[in-house]
């Protein structure tokens, strides 16, 4: 069984940091980590934000952790990839956050050696609210994908997956947060252009958004007449645009 008590971030972007963030925020928190990003203020910025150290090179990052964190974008896949070849351990594994990227095409970039895991998360992880994809390449042994499992728990919902899921969860979970905030702010504006502050409105919404409506109550109409408005296909719209998207970066 491999051990993962340390982990070492690749790319100190928004979902970087927010990987980072929701590590740090758990209170059980037994993880290591480790970044490192060829643009050194966004290291310096995610390094700010707690206990996390910096690598001064992909070298010196691979050989301080049990497993690397790949979240950079698919377009530099490959050059990093190539690099990563010679530097990791059979004893070690790689998780990737790059959407569109197979597991089968990182073995033959990476050649023999590391397990390999792919991950799909959104960005509800930097406050342990999140939800994550995980799927990994055959041969892998349960332990070690339990052993990765357990690491994303604090996270927030991890779901084992096959790989050919990967772009309808990025439809949902990866561009839901956004289709739901647009509702929220449509909600919103509504309710601001039927007389209530923008404050009052906000506040309203945010808390309607934790309780499902009452069976039965105006809560019910108003879904009624939503779907009446072909509301319901709107969103069906939105995730097969987002699920082609994710398909387009294969």
């Amino acid at each position: 069984m491999r051990t993962v008590s340390s982990v070492g971030l690749i790319g100190a972007g928004n979902m970087g940091s927010a990987l980072a963030k929701g590590w740090l925020r758990s209170p059980d928190r037994q993880v290591r980590l480790v970044v490192w990003d060829k643009i050194e203020a966004a290291t310096s910025r995610l390094a700010a934000a707690g206990p996390i150290e910096v690598a001064g090179s992909l070298e010196d990052l691979v050989a301080a952790v049990d497993a690397v964190l790949v979240v950079v974008k698919p377009k530099d896949a490959k050059e990093l990839l190539e690099t990563l070849r010679g530097l990791l351990t059979s004893e070690q594994t790689v998780l990737s956050s790059m959407a569109g990227v197979a597991l089968g095409w990182m073995r033959e970039v990476l050649g023999p050696g590391p397990a390999l895991f792919r991950i799909m998360p959104n960005l509800g992880v930097e406050r342990g609210l999140g939800v994550v994809a995980l799927a990994h390449e055959p041969g892998v042994a349960a332990t070690d994908v339990q052993a990765v499992a357990r690491l994303l728990e604090p996270l927030g919902l991890v779901e084992l997956l096959p790989e050919d899921q990967f772009d309808a969860v990025t439809g949902v979970s990866g561009s839901g947060p956004a289709f739901l905030a647009l509702a929220m702010e449509g909600l919103e504006d509504g309710a601001v252009a039927a007389g209530l502050s923008r404050e009052l409105a906000r506040k309203l919404v945010r808390k309607s958004a934790l309780a499902a409506a009452t069976t039965g109550g105006a809560g019910t109409e108003a879904v009624e007449d939503a779907e009446g408005k072909n509301v319901r296909s709107a969103f069906e719209r939105a995730v097969e645009a987002a699920v082609q998207r994710s398909r387009r970066l294969q």
